[in-house]
């Protein structure tokens, strides 16, 4: 009977803490998330207008799950995988990066705009 207690009080601290080491999945409201492969990682990116005529926001979220990110892994991975979308986005026009950078931890954002 103790044994089995000290296994599910085990079993249950086990998954407490690995709730809490988890980076929070976010989101971006009114876009659809596609699923892309970048240096053999998945990641989900969601891209959406800002409502300003050729502004766009991104969101670029890691597609499995991450355990205590390092942020500035995380950080240096997500910018390789947003150039791809920005070229498709603005069809070969220049662009320009308005803002970017980490959030969450794990979580990367661009604000960006095609340029003339």
């Amino acid at each position: 009977m103790r044994k089995e207690i000290a296994v599910s009080l085990a079993v249950a601290l086990a998954t407490s803490l690995s709730l809490v080491a988890c980076a929070e999945k976010a989101s971006l409201d009114d876009t659809q998330a596609e699923m892309v492969t970048v240096e053999g990682r998945k990641y989900e990116v969601r891209l959406g207008s800002t409502g300003t005529p050729d502004e766009y926001r991104m969101l670029i979220v890691r597609g499995t799950l991450v355990i205590n990110a390092d942020s500035e892994l995380e950080a240096h991975r997500a910018q390789n995988v947003y150039p791809r979308f920005i070229e498709r986005t603005c069809k070969g026009r220049p662009h320009q990066i308005m803002s970017e950078g980490l959030s969450g931890g794990v979580n990367y954002y661009v604000l960006f705009r095609c340029l003339a």
